[in-house]
C-alpha cells in the first residue's frame, strides 16, 4: 500500500496567526528601518509589554526573530509559508536564495526528500507561492548554474556544521570553484566590492560568495547548534537578509531568541494536532507494568476498528518500549529481554516487533502507515532515529528509569501527534498513554512534565497534560494530577469562637463569607491543606479548629469539575442576516451585495501615497548611537537587491500582471483588479511623470502602495454598507436558530492565567490570555463573584471557535461571555480609558448594543471602562 502523506496543506489557525505576526514584523521593520524597534513595538502590541530585542553582534541590524511552536505543531509547514513573506515584505527580491539549517544529517535527508517531493504538502506550499523551486544539498550547490538562481526559489538544506571551515565540505564552500565563475559576471562593482577577496584582491569564485551575493534568507529549523557565537560568525560570512528560527525550545540564556509569537498546547489541541491528555500508569514491577501496557494496546486496537467502521479511517495503534541499556555488573532489562518476553510470555508474533537502536535500524525502509505493515511494537533504548515520526504511536512503556530529560522529551514527542490531525469519534484515540516502571507516581509525572516543557509546552499546561490512569479494564482517568479550579460548592463551618478573619490573605478571604451573629463561616469550593492550616492558625478554640478539619474533609467530596468538563452546553445567539428564506450569521460578504467595481474608483496615487523619491537610490548609513554601531540594514539590503535585479525590458502589461499577481485581493474579480491597476500605472506615467523603468525598478514599493489603495477603496465600500445595517429597519436579527456554541473540548488560548486567584465560575478548567493583575483582571474577578452569573468564558481572540461579531473591518471578539442563571446571556467588553472613545471602540459598542436590541431581551451587552464594574450588575438588573 502507498504511504499516506499528512493532510496538512491547509494552515491551522495558530499557524496562520504565527505567519500574520511575522508579516506584521517584516512590514514594521521596513517602515521603521529598524529591526530592534519593530520587535519591541510589535511585542508590546501583542503581549502588552515590549520585549527587548537581542541583536546578534556579528550581524548588526539583522532581523532575527523566532516562532515558538511546540512539538507536533507543524513547524516545517510554517517555514515553507514564511519564505514568501520574508521575500515579499522584507527582502523584496524576485528570486530568493534560502539557507535552510537543520540539526542533523538525518533531519537534513528527511527535509530534502520532503521539499523535493512534488506530492508533499511542504513542496506544494512552496510552489503555491514561488512556482519554480529548486532544492539542493551542499554538494549539489557547488555546481549550481546561475540560471537556476536567477529563475526561481532556491533552497540549500544543510547543517550549520557543514559550513564550518573545519569540515571537508565546509572548506569547499569557501574555495574558488571554476564551476561558479559565471555567477559573478555583469554585476556593478559596488556589489562585487562586498564579496570576499583573495590575496591578490580579486573576488573568490566560491559558493560562499555566491550565497553572499544573493543575501540569503536563513531558516533555522530546530537547529539549536546554529545559535552559538561560532555559528553566528559563520552565518555573518554570507551576509543574510534575515534569520527566522522555528523551534519548540528557544534559547533564553546565552543567545536568547527573539520570540515573536509562541503557540500554546491549548491551540494545538483546539486544532486536533496532538493527543491530550497523557494518561500515566506507574508500577514498580516491570512485568506487571508491561501486562497493563499490552492490555491498553489491545483495547486501543479494538477501539481503532470501531473508528474505522464508523469513519473509514485506518489506525494501527503502536507501542514504543524503552529498554534499559546493557550494564556489565548487573541484570538489565535490555532490548533482547523485552523482545523475548513479548514473544514467549505474550505470544506476540516476531513480525509485529521492530528493534530500533543505535546499531539496529529495524524501521529503515518500512512504511509504518501501510495497512499491510504488521508492526505493533517498537523497542528502543534512548530514542528513535531523529526525524522518525508516526502518529500511530499511542503507548509509551518504559522499563528504564525516566531520569534523562532529553530521552523523555524525545520519547514523548513520538506519541503526541494525532493521526491526520483530526479528532476521532472514539475519545480513547484522542489520548496518549504512558507506562513507567517506578514506585513514585509523582516523580514520574514530574519527569513527564519536564519532558513536555522540553517539547515546547508551557509549564502550567504541561502539568495539566499529565493525568493518572486507572486499570486498563476500567478505562477511567483519575483526573488531573494537579487540581482544576473548584466549582462553586460551599461548606458551612459552625464555630464556637466568634470569627475574626480580617487579616486573611485576599485569595482566601474571597472564598469566605461570615455570619458573626451565628458564629458561622461559609467556605466556597474545595479547601486546600494550606487554606485549612491558615484558617486554623486564625482560631484559638480547639472545637473551632476541629470544625475546620471537618469542613476540609467535607469539601474534598465536592465535584470540582468545571461546566465544560461536565459536558454542560454553552451556546448563545449570533448576530444574523435575514433576507427572504436566507438566514445566516452576518459576515463581511453581506456588506457588498455586488462585487466592488474597483475599476470605477480613483486610481491616481498621490505624492504622499507613493513618494517620487526612489528609496533604492539612497545610500545606507553606519553610525554610532549609545556606544553601539547601528546600520541602516534595510536600506542597504534593498539597495543591493535593486542592483542585483534583472528587470530589463518590461512592458506596462508585464508590470500590471506582476502587480496583480503579488497583491492579494480575493474579493475582487481579475477583470476589475486588472483594469484598475492598468489605469493606475498609466496615471503614474502620464500624470506623475514616472518612467516605466522607474516603476519596474521600484516595483515592491509600488506594490505596497497599490495594496493600500485597494484596501482603502474596499474599506470605504464596506463602511458605507455597514452603516446601513445599523439602521433600525435593517435585515439583522438575533434568533435561537443561529447560535455559537463553545466547544467543551477546545479552548484555544495562547497563554494560561498564572495568578493566585482561584476562579469559581469559569466554563473551562483554565482561564486563558488574562494577566494576573490590572483592570481587565479585576473585571474578570468581579464577573466571577456575581451571584447572577452561572458561568463565564474568557473569550479567545481571533479564533473560529470564539464568540464574535462582524464589524466593518474585522471580527470583534468581546472579552467576556457569560451565561446568567436566569437564562440570559451577558457579553462584557472592557476598554482602558485611553481607548474607550476611539472610532474602533465606538463601532464595537454600537454593534454590541445592536446585538442586544435585536435579541428582544435574551442578550445583554456592556462596554466597561475606568473600573466601573458596578455597571455590570446594573446592566443585569435592568438599571443601566
Amino acid at each position: 500500500m502507498k504511504s499516506r502523506l499528512p493532510d496538512m496543506l491547509t494552515l491551522k489557525e495558530y499557524q496562520q496567526k504565527s505567519l500574520d505576526v511575522l508579516k506584521a514584523y517584516c512590514q514594521l521593520a521596513v517602515q521603521l528601518e529598524d529591526a530592534d524597534t519593530a520587535y519591541y513595538q510589535l511585542t508590546r502590541k501583542i503581549y502588552g509589554a515590549g520585549i527587548p530585542y537581542n541583536a546578534i553582534p556579528e550581524l548588526p541590524g539583522l532581523p532575527y526573530v523566532c516562532l515558538r511552536i511546540p512539538t507536533g505543531g507543524g513547524k516545517t509547514l510554517v517555514a515553507c509559508h514564511a519564505i514568501p513573506i520574508l521575500q515579499q515584505e522584507l527582502l523584496r527580491g524576485d528570486h530568493p536564495l534560502v539557507l535552510w539549517l537543520v540539526p542533523s544529517n538525518a533531519i537534513r535527508e528527511q527535509t530534502i526528500a520532503a521539499l523535493k517531493d512534488k506530492k508533499h504538502p511542504y513542496r506544494q506550499a512552496l510552489e503555491s507561492h514561488a512556482g519554480n523551486v529548486t532544492v539542493l544539498d551542499i554538494t549539489q550547490s557547488l555546481f549550481v548554474q546561475r540560471s537556476v538562481l536567477d529563475s526561481g526559489l532556491t533552497i540549500i538544506v544543510s547543517t550549520i556544521q557543514a559550513f564550518r571551515v573545519e569540515d571537508t565540505n565546509g572548506r569547499k564552500v569557501y574555495e574558488t570553484n571554476g564551476q561558479l565563475m559565471s555567477h559573478f559576471d555583469g554585476y556593478p562593482q559596488a556589489v562585487l566590492d562586498k564579496l570576499e577577496k583573495g590575496e591578490d584582491g580579486s573576488v573568490i569564485y566560491s559558493l560562499a560568495n555566491v550565497i553572499k551575493l544573493h543575501r540569503p534568507l536563513v531558516i533555522v529549523d530546530e537547529a539549536h547548534n546554529a545559535r552559538t557565537d561560532l555559528s553566528f560568525a559563520t552565518l555573518a560570512r554570507f551576509d543574510p537578509a534575515a534569520i527566522l528560527e522555528l523551534t519548540a525550545t528557544p534559547d533564553t540564556e546565552k543567545n536568547p531568541s527573539n520570540v515573536l509569537y509562541a503557540v500554546s498546547a491549548a491551540q494545538l489541541q483546539a486544532e486536533d494536532m496532538i493527543k491530550m491528555p497523557i494518561l500515566l500508569d506507574t508500577l514498580p514491577d516491570w512485568r506487571n507494568l508491561l501486562s497493563n501496557a499490552i492490555a491498553q494496546l489491545d483495547r486501543l486496537e479494538q477501539v481503532a476498528k470501531d473508528e474505522q467502521a464508523a469513519t473509514g479511517e485506518y489506525i494501527r495503534p503502536i507501542m514504543l518500549l524503552q529498554a534499559q541499556p546493557k550494564y556489565q555488573n548487573r541484570d538489565t532489562i535490555t532490548v533482547d529481554v523485552l523482545e523475548k518476553t513479548l514473544i514467549e510470555d505474550y505470544k506476540i508474533p516476531e513480525a509485529q516487533i521492530a528493534r530500533a537502536t543505535g546499531s539496529e535500524r529495524g524501521l529503515d525502509g518500512v512504511d509504518i502507515f501501510a495497512e499491510d505493515c504488521p508492526i505493533r511494537y517498537i523497542i528502543t533504548v534512548q530514542a528513535l532515529r531523529e526525524g522518525w515520526d508516526c502518529s500511530f504511536a499511542y503507548v509509551l512503556c518504559s522499563v528504564a528509569e525516566m531520569s534523562s530529560s532529553t530521552a523523555v522529551e524525545q520519547m514523548l514527542g513520538r506519541i503526541m501527534r494525532l493521526p491526520r490531525a483530526q479528532r476521532k469519534q472514539q475519545n480513547e484515540l484522542n489520548q496518549a498513554y504512558a507506562f513507567a516502571a517506578s514506585a513514585s507516581f509523582a516523580a514520574t509525572a514530574n519527569a513527564l512534565v519536564d519532558g513536555l516543557v522540553q517539547n515546547g509546552f508551557n509549564p502550567i499546561e504541561a502539568k495539566q497534560l499529565i493525568r493518572g490512569r486507572e486499570t486498563a479494564t476500567e478505562q477511567l482517568s483519575i483526573g488531573p494530577l494537579f487540581d482544576s479550579p473548584a466549582a462553586a460548592n460551599t461548606v458551612t463551618i459552625h464555630s464556637p469562637q466568634k470569627p475574626n478573619l480580617d487579616d486573611l490573605p485576599a485569595n482566601l478571604a474571597g472564598k469566605m463569607s461570615i455570619d458573626p451573629e451565628n458564629n458561622t463561616l461559609i467556605f466556597t469550593g474545595r479547601m486546600s491543606e494550606q487554606e485549612r492550616d491558615t484558617l486554623k492558625a486564625h482560631l484559638t478554640d480547639d472545637a473551632a479548629k476541629q470544625a475546620i478539619d471537618q469542613a476540609y474533609l467535607d469539601s474534598q467530596k465536592f465535584d470540582t469539575r468545571t461546566p465544560s468538563e461536565k459536558g454542560t452546553s454553552f451556546s448563545l445567539p449570533k448576530l444574523a442576516y435575514k433576507q427572504g428564506d436566507l438566514l445566516e450569521e452576518l459576515d463581511k460578504t453581506h456588506f457588498l451585495e455586488h462585487p466592488l467595481r474597483l475599476s470605477q474608483r480613483e486610481t491616481l496615487l498621490s505624492e504622499e501615497e507613493f513618494p517620487s523619491t526612489i528609496q533604492g537610490g539612497q545610500k545606507g548609513r553606519i553610525f554610532i548611537e549609545d556606544n553601539q554601531v547601528t546600520v541602516d540594514f534595510v536600506k542597504n539590503l534593498h539597495q543591493q537587491m535593486t542592483l542585483l535585479a534583472t528587470d530589463k525590458g518590461w512592458t506596462e502589461a508585464e508590470l500590471v500582471y506582476w502587480l496583480d499577481r503579488v497583491i492579494p485581493h480575493p474579493d475582487i474579480t481579475p477583470d476589475e483588479s486588472g483594469a484598475f491597476i492598468n489605469k493606475l500605472v498609466q496615471d503614474l506615467i502620464n500624470k506623475r511623470g514616472f518612467t516605466l523603468d522607474q516603476l519596474v525598478h521600484d516595483k515592491y514599493r509600488l506594490a505596497e502602495a497599490v495594496r493600500k489603495k485597494i484596501n482603502q477603496h474596499q474599506q470605504t465600500a464596506r463602511n458605507e454598507a455597514f452603516q446601513q445595517f445599523l439602521l433600525p429597519n435593517s435585515s439583522l436579527t438575533v434568533t435561537p436558530e443561529v447560535r455559537f456554541t463553545f466547544d467543551p473540548l477546545r479552548y484555544p488560548y495562547n497563554r494560561p492565567y498564572q495568578g493566585n486567584y482561584k476562579w469559581q465560575k469559569h466554563y473551562y478548567p483554565q482561564v486563558g490570555d488574562l494577566k494576573s493583575q490590572g483592570e481587565e483582571f479585576e473585571c474578570a474577578q468581579y464577573i466571577d463573584t456575581l451571584e447572577e452569573v452561572e458561568f463565564w468564558v474568557r473569550n479567545p481572540e481571533r479564533s473560529s471557535i470564539a464568540f464574535s461579531l462582524q464589524t466593518s473591518t474585522d471580527r470583534f471578539y468581546p472579552d467576556f461571555v457569560c451565561k446568567l442563571k436566569d437564562g440570559r446571556y451577558l457579553v462584557v467588553e472592557y476598554k482602558g480609558e485611553v481607548y474607550r472613545t476611539n472610532d474602533d471602540s465606538k463601532e464595537k459598542n454600537s454593534l454590541g448594543e445592536l446585538w442586544e436590541k435585536r435579541s428582544q431581551g435574551t442578550c445583554l451587552f456592556i462596554m466597561v471602562s475606568n473600573r466601573n464594574f458596578d455597571a455590570i450588575r446594573a446592566k443585569i438588573n435592568g438599571k443601566s
